[in-house]
């Protein structure tokens, strides 16, 4: 079984990995808004007599946004949000919902004593010529421990530790359990209508449509019959989740990524934030002599709304990887941002004389990407972080059928070995067995069927290892090799080569629970069954 899986990149916060012509200012550290080539818009207006007033404007409704609207509110600014597509979560929704933060108090009940001298330490290991002191003193000097206890105080947002290391355990000051998750959400909380305007997660990441289930539960909804207690599991969340598509129009229970959005729109909710989706900002200026904004944005039927924001407005419209103008740079490269991606915030902020920081060429995030071509045209994409590649049993080769790198290693690591080494296509190779019990990209573990997959061209369906070389168009005794080699690696528990399997990181996204000595390395059978 094979899929294709692409150098991608799914930017946070606008940056791509090879220069841009010196016209376009690529921005880079904690950024706020995103490039867009477009000339300065001009749009009717009514008139500022005619616009809603309020202290605040924020631009986006990301975890950025809603964190920033929730503060405001809190501390009594009339807020609005104005969000451009019809779902509020903008890319949050499609990440996995950690966020790094240092010595955060959840690192004790996981027995991790840490400081943020060490994080600077490793901060400026990792980042090299790249460090910016006077950004990084800003983050360490308002320390996370004391954002994080305000949410928790103050929002319905609450966190759990992950006993995840750094990714770059290698480096001087590194630590682990710095990346929290939201804690699970019953969206039902949100009530219908919010609920059904939270963004979908991207398919791979639920089933059903709008299944989501803690990744901790993985093991149970996956291994029904394995005992009573994961049969019992199995049939309380699929009843809820039948009860919920009745009710609600889709599945309630919310983690990760969409949990920490769930939970910043019901806070933004609760404070009185005003949250309007479907209102793309078309217009940003300032009001003379006042230090007042005027906004302009349109609705679903392109009605000028207008807005004047009184204190100030604030950008977090997200990256621009959708971009046309960008994506003509680099053709080969898929962004697995929301379409409305396009660089709105960074234009408007240069309609009001924002200034630009220098390009940063890593100043993005990248993973590899799987795509599938739907009978409707469309192109899904699939980012592959850590649920299928890094696991024991599966393996990544080039066309040329040979691997290239460690597969388990972080997905910026994976794919920047993907650029150097011109590798704009790639396949992910498991056998049944794995696809069974992990998944492979957007096909679900058992009892989901890969079969409409197969019939789309995602996965290649092979007998043996022969057939599969001559599927994917690459050498057969290359292929053949390789895996001989993966086999007897992962009897031993060693992969020479390329050191998958040796990290504190490759251990914690394996499988101990896997029968091989080690949790990153398994076989693959050359007569793979379908299930």
């Amino acid at each position: 079984m094979s899929t294709v899986i692409r150098r991608a990149q799914r930017s946070a916060c606008g940056t791509w990995p090879t220069p841009f012509p010196p016209q376009l200012k690529i921005p880079t550290g904690l950024c706020k808004a995103a490039l867009g080539t477009t000339a300065s818009r001009s749009h009717p207006t009514s008139g500022t007599h005619d616009a809603q007033h309020f202290d605040v404007v924020v631009i986006g409704s990301g975890c950025a946004g809603l964190t920033a609207a929730v503060v405001a509110a809190k501390h009594g600014l009339r807020t609005i949000v104005l969000e451009k597509s019809n779902f509020f979560g903008g890319t949050t929704a499609f990440s996995g919902g950690g966020a790094w933060m240092p010595n955060n108090m959840y690192q004790k009940t996981i027995n991790v004593a840490d400081s943020l001298e060490s994080a600077e330490k490793y901060l400026r290991n990792v980042l090299g010529d790249l460090y910016d002191h006077d950004m990084i003193v800003a983050f360490l000097q308002n320390p996370p421990p004391t954002m994080l206890q305000w949410m928790q105080t103050h929002t319905h947002v609450k966190f759990k530790p992950v006993a995840l290391p750094d990714y770059h355990v290698e480096k001087e000051g590194a630590s682990v359990g710095r990346t929290i998750l939201t804690q699970e959400y019953d969206g039902r909380q949100l009530g219908r209508q919010r609920l059904r305007s939270i963004r979908y997660t991207l398919q791979g990441y639920h089933a059903f449509g709008s299944m989501k289930a803690d990744p901790a539960e993985l093991p149970v909804l996956s291994n029904p019959f394995q005992s009573m207690s994961n049969l019992v599991g199995c049939i309380r969340e699929i009843t809820r989740f039948g009860l919920d598509v009745l009710l609600y129009g889709k599945g309630s229970e919310m983690a990760n990524d969409n949990a920490l959005v769930g939970r910043l729109v019901k806070s933004c909710d609760d404070a009185g934030v005003e949250l309007q989706a479907s209102s793309p900002v078309t217009q940003l200026k300032r009001l003379d002599g006042t230090g007042a904004f005027n906004v302009v944005a349109q609705d679903s039927q392109g009605h000028v709304k207008e807005f004047v924001a009184t204190k100030g407005v604030i950008l977090a419209s997200g990256g621009f990887g959708r971009s046309q103008d960008a994506r003509a740079y680099l053709p080969h490269d898929w962004s697995v941002q929301p379409k409305g991606n396009v660089g709105d915030g960074q234009q408007l902020g240069r309609e009001v004389g924002g200034a630009m920081p220098p390009p940063n060429p890593k100043n993005g995030v990248f993973a590899p990407v799987s795509l599938l071509r739907t009978m409707s045209g469309q192109i899904r994409r699939y980012p592959h972080f850590s649920v299928d590649r890094t696991k024991p049993g599966s393996i990544i080769i080039n066309t040329d059928g040979k691997r290239f790198a460690n597969e388990a290693e972080p997905y910026q690591e994976f794919v920047q070995t993907m650029h150097e080494q011109g590798i704009e296509k790639a396949f992910l190779v498991a056998d049944s067995r794995f696809l069974r019990r992990y998944g492979m990209g957007m096909a679900l573990p058992w009892p989901m069927s890969p079969r409409s997959l197969i019939a789309q061209g995602y996965l290649v369906k092979a007998r043996t290892l022969y057939e599969l070389a001559n599927k994917i168009k690459v050498s057969h005794e290359a292929l053949r090799d390789t895996v001989a080699a993966c086999n007897g690696n992962a009897v031993k528990g060693l992969d020479p080569e390329f050191g998958r399997g040796q990290s504190s990181y490759d251990l914690f996204y394996g499988d101990p629970s896997a029968d091989f000595p080690n949790p990153s390395l398994g076989t693959l059978h050359d007569h793979p069954s379908m299930p």
